[in-house]
């Protein structure tokens, strides 16, 4: 059976990710900004989705690769 490494880098950035956003929305956009852009107010459901995004690549397993065979010598 296959192991899947659960525990990643892409993972750990998603739950940063969701953290930061869940206390944009707490603090009701005051904690999520652009510096040097005008505050539109849903900069948080940006950092949200983006952490869904990426705990949902993390989550995926890796695509296998098939497993080749050494060739045996043939006789001539």
């Amino acid at each position: 059976m296959k192991q899947i490494r659960w525990w990643n880098s892409f993972n750990l950035l998603g739950i940063i990710l969701l953290g930061i956003g869940l206390a944009g929305l707490v603090l009701q956009g005051k904690m999520v900004f652009d510096p040097g852009r005008a505050h539109r107010g849903y900069e948080w459901a940006l950092y949200l989705v983006a952490g869904v995004l990426m705990l949902v690549n993390g989550l995926l397993p890796p695509a296998t690769v098939p497993q080749t065979k050494p060739r045996k010598p043939t006789d001539l």
